[in-house]
């Protein structure tokens, strides 16, 4: 995580060195990072065209991932899983163990976010033993905290609580304090719905203070820890702005139904609950019939269900 300034003086050096030279693929594909999708897809999908041309299998794995993060990050997942299933095949092939890795996640995370957590676990676990076998614990702890949201998500929450614990424990262990926004922010939700609210607020404004120092304050992730900060509030029976939620609503975009479902029980206003239940249905009807039955047996889709039917 960076700053904006940080980020401004990256991308400009970037810029440079690809102006000196234009077969810098790996510093196109850094330069992708810091721009916006439009920008990054151009960016992107131009650097895998000329990997495949000089016939660089290493950085053809890396765009064929970065396109694919793209499509996810606009919903798109069957594009992204086209993408990331492609990185995989070519990182095999190298045996790349760290692409491999990143790959393996990537199809995860697209398991996650469609609502097929079972499938999600499954190459979130193959991803987190391949760093393990390279001992990349930088990378472990994203796996590690992918794996505990599923479990989270299926109402697992010790097992979760597990997982994120050793994601914290590793990047604790290696001095990262910012990464450390992403550990206290999971071990805030996993004790809030554990009930222990107290404690969640303890991690929960940690990360919070984190996310101010070093993020843009506009994203949908600084709308989620406010929002989820104020309901630990509202629990406790402390004051807190309402009108700093509406501030980052407006600014906010891609407001998944757990954060609609919050910003419901905060604001007692029926339309962020209407999203969510919407939300929850194109998933369930997107997903095959058996999965979509347990997706909506799960403990945050049958609660905005649930609630939805009592006061539509």
């Amino acid at each position: 995580m960076q700053n904006k300034a940080d980020i401004e003086i990256v991308k400009g050096l970037l810029h440079k060195a690809i102006k000196l030279d234009g077969t810098l693929l790996e510093a196109k594909d850094m330069l992708g990072m810091y721009q916006n999708d439009n920008e990054a897809m151009k960016t992107y999908t131009q650097n895998l065209n000329q990997a495949e041309r000089m016939d660089d299998k290493n950085i053809m794995g890396r765009s064929l991932v970065s396109i694919g993060s793209v499509y996810w990050a606009r919903g798109d997942y069957e594009q992204a899983m086209d993408y990331f299933t492609r990185s995989l095949d070519i990182y095999e092939k190298l045996d790349d163990k760290g692409g491999i890795g990143s790959s393996l996640l990537m199809i995860g995370t697209v398991y996650l976010h469609s609502g097929n957590y079972d499938k999600a676990v499954e190459f979130l676990i193959q991803s987190l033993a391949v760093r393990k076998e390279i001992d990349k614990k930088t990378s472990m702890a994203v796996s590690l905290d992918m794996i505990g949201h599923c479990y989270r998500c299926k109402g697992i929450y010790d097992k979760a609580l597990a997982y994120y614990t050793d994601s914290f424990e590793i990047r604790e262990g290696l001095g990262q304090k910012i990464a450390l926004d992403w550990s206290f922010r999971n071990l805030g939700l996993i004790y809030k719905d554990k009930g222990y609210y107290k404690k969640a607020l303890e991690y929960q404004e940690k990360s919070l203070n984190i996310r101010k120092d070093f993020a843009d304050t506009t994203d949908v992730w600084f709308l989620e820890n406010t929002a989820n900060l104020y309901l630990l509030y509202n629990k406790l029976g402390k004051e807190y702005d309402e009108k700093e939620i509406h501030t980052l609503i407006k600014e906010g975009d891609n407001i998944e139904f757990e954060l609609n479902l919050r910003l419901y029980q905060l604001l007692e206003d029926k339309s962020y609950l209407e999203t969510a239940y919407n939300q929850v249905q194109e998933k369930a009807d997107n997903l095959e019939p058996d999965v979509a039955a347990k997706f909506l047996e799960l403990p945050i889709p049958k609660a905005i269900v649930e609630e939805w039917e009592k006061v539509k």
